[in-house]
């Protein structure tokens, strides 16, 4: 498994405790088209740009930012779940920060404990629609193919 599959399939299981959300996909521009998926809230996970260094033994290291973006329909809790909203329409606001506790410090095999870089609030084009931006970076590890074979000789 590639430390980019690892990674996401980690963050993946972690959302997925989430009661609340109900869709947590690799980000696909899903939410960005004009027939987004009818769905209060979803959080869609982004691997951005891994910057790697080649080490001895055929091993690289990276660094690496991985981007959760919280989508949330505008009165969600109402229309979802039938009832008054006593937060004031902001129970996005712990959604993030559960979203925050469950990755903070979240590894693998092949990725450190992630750790949250920033959090903000993303651009509200879609009508309807808020969403939250959450960072975090890693540093990854994975054994690449070696460049030589070593053969056996024998003298005779």
């Amino acid at each position: 498994m590639t430390p980019r599959k690892e990674l996401f399939i980690k963050i993946k299981e972690a959302l997925m405790t989430i009661s609340e959300l109900e869709l947590v996909d690799l980000e696909r521009q899903q939410m960005q088209s004009d027939k987004f998926p009818d769905l209060f809230v979803s959080a869609l996970i982004k691997i951005n740009k891994i910057s790697y260094e080649t080490m001895t033994e055929q091993n690289q290291e990276g660094t690496t930012s991985v981007d959760v973006v919280l989508y949330c329909r505008d009165g969600w809790m109402n229309q979802h779940n039938g009832t008054e909203d006593g937060e004031h329409g902001l129970n996005e606001i712990d959604l993030l920060d559960e979203i925050a506790e469950k990755l903070q410090f979240l590894s693998g095999d092949q990725f450190k404990p992630l750790e949250q870089t920033e959090d903000e609030t993303q651009d509200q084009s879609m009508n309807g629609i808020f969403s939250y931006r959450q960072s975090f970076s890693t540093r990854i590890y994975r054994k690449i193919a070696p460049r030589y074979q070593t053969k056996k000789i024998s003298l005779q």
